[in-house]
């Protein structure tokens, strides 16, 4: 099975990772360590807690969601057209 995310690399404050969001067709990053969000450890099946508000102070271009078991819940407060959908997390590439 394909990764979903990828590892950016280790920061003092925990290590960075990320997935493509087919939603904003951005990356979006996870801050993992004591100050940030966990993560289940699956590279493909993924699942991160709390979740990830991208964009908080800008509607226009807000992206809200969760990532759990592979997939992106997002959230009806996001900008784009997936808005209130549970969509797979695309493959890294």
């Amino acid at each position: 099975m394909a990764d979903k995310i990828h590892f950016y690399g280790d920061e003092p404050r925990g290590a960075v990772y990320g997935f493509e969001c087919p939603g904003c067709k951005y990356h979006h990053t996870f801050l993992v360590g004591p100050n940030g969000w966990t993560w289940n450890g699956s590279l493909d099946k993924p699942t991160f807690s709390p979740s990830l508000l991208v964009n908080a102070n800008t509607p226009q271009a807000r992206c809200h969601s969760f990532v759990k078991d592979g997939k992106i819940e997002f959230l009806s407060d996001c900008f784009h057209a997936l808005k209130g959908q549970t969509v797979d997390l695309p493959d890294w590439k």
